[in-house]
């Protein structure tokens, strides 16, 4: 007996930080898009990828220098998340993921604070988003009683092995 296909990805519109209109697709709780920047007088592509349950944007920086190409570049974002179109706007706190034997790093907690403090966010989203970096972390890199260093625990994480294999998406 052949097993029954999963559901399939549906198309989405990704709203990058109100300024980027790209089209993805959905795929249970990850949304893949690609899209388009200028970049030192060329226009660079990038593949990126919302992590919806943690609220988490990641992708392999087309920007990053040779010794770190396929590094992971990531982002806490606020996603609004409406059905056909989502909107994902960074929230200042980034993770540079590298090979399972290097150390991740954690930036920007400085720009997060001054953002709480400056009132750009409130006491509450910024509560929220320390939760949520803590949960991305935990999730997908602590190794919190694993002496295993050649892979992280879930990364790159498993909800995005099948947006990974798709075509870029165009707008109908």
């Amino acid at each position: 007996m052949t097993p029954e296909p999963g559901p399939q990805p549906v198309s989405v519109t990704v709203v990058r930080d109100g300024a980027v209109r790209a089209p993805g697709y959905r795929d249970g709780k990850a949304i893949v898009y690609d899209w388009a920047f200028p970049w030192n007088g060329v226009i660079l592509q990038q593949r990126s990828f919302v992590l919806l349950d943690t609220g988490f944007q990641i992708n392999q920086a087309v920007t990053f220098p040779e010794q770190q190409r396929g590094w992971w570049y990531c982002d806490l974002v606020r996603v609004t998340d409406e059905g056909d179109v989502v909107h994902v706007d960074d929230h200042w706190i980034d993770v540079i993921v590298g090979p399972p034997d290097h150390p991740y790093r954690v930036l920007d907690l400085d720009e997060y604070a001054d953002a709480i403090a400056e009132g750009a966010i409130d006491t509450a989203t910024g509560i929220d988003g320390l939760r949520r970096t803590q949960h991305f972390l935990d999730q997908h890199l602590n190794r919190r009683h694993d002496t295993r260093r050649d892979i992280w625990p879930d990364f790159p994480p498993r909800a995005i092995t099948n947006l990974a294999q798709l075509p870029p998406a165009t707008f109908p």
